[in-house]
């Protein structure tokens, strides 16, 4: 009879624990969806279960951010990715989850604000150097396409103060390639003049001259990242024999 009280209270105490443990249903429930690669389900339990802890629980919110990009629902991922960077939880890839996010959103603005924030919490991360590197050659071809000489210009030196020594040099050789060919088109617009207005192709050429200089700076510190690039030695050479 002992035996079997013992038992009894045994029982009680294993079930009294489990009723203490908060959104486990909904919790295993999420993990079993996750599995099953039903993100979608995983996501509404996940979130459930945060709901009855009071969103206490740092790696489920992370869960939930992940479960909301993977069924494309940004707004819900870059909410919770947010709410995991605030929780100091897996900083570089809460930081990069959320700029993913906003630009699935088309919210350029806020993308980049993430990107910066992210980059100055964890300096030199590859994959979040990576997304703004390449953002911004896409928009510094863009500006050049447009003939904006300045914007693109301005959007390739932000990329010079990456570390990462690739996107570093190609920046480096958009910018020497953009002047060099600006140099080039001043002068080739100003050859008609050379014998007739020499006062006016002399200030022409002279501009060229401040371009080619340009590009020649920033080609040699291309060189310096990239010593045996064929591509940057070849513009290098393009360059100086211009300048000759």
């Amino acid at each position: 009879m002992r035996k079997t009280v013992l038992l009894l209270l045994m029982s009680f105490m294993a079930l009294g624990a489990f009723a203490q443990d908060p959104g486990a249903t909904e919790k295993n429930a999420g993990n079993a969806a996750w599995k099953a690669k039903n993100y979608a389900e995983a996501f509404t339990n996940f979130e459930k279960y945060l709901q009855i802890v009071n969103f206490s629980d740092k790696a489920y919110i992370y869960n939930a951010a992940v479960a909301a990009s993977k069924m494309n629902n940004y707004a819900a991922a870059e909410k919770y990715f947010e709410m995991a960077i605030k929780k100091n939880y897996k900083v570089a890839n809460s930081y990069l989850g959320k700029a993913q996010a906003e630009e699935d959103l088309k919210k350029e603005g806020e993308m980049l604000a993430t990107l910066e924030e992210g980059l100055k919490a964890v300096p030199g991360n590859v994959k979040l150097e990576s997304m703004y590197g390449s953002y911004y050659l896409k928009k510094g071809v863009e500006a050049q396409k447009n003939n904006n000489l300045e914007a693109a210009a301005a959007d390739y030196v932000k990329i010079t103060n990456l570390t990462n020594v690739d996107l570093k040099s190609k920046a480096f050789m958009a910018l020497a390639s953009l002047y060099f060919n600006n140099g080039a088109a001043i002068l080739q617009k100003a050859s008609p003049i050379a014998n007739t207005e020499k006062e006016k192709y002399a200030s022409e050429k002279e501009k060229a001259l401040g371009n080619f200089k340009k590009a020649l700076d920033y080609v040699n510190q291309a060189l310096k990242l990239s010593p045996e690039s064929t591509d940057v030695k070849d513009l290098a050479k393009q360059i100086k024999d211009a300048m000759k």
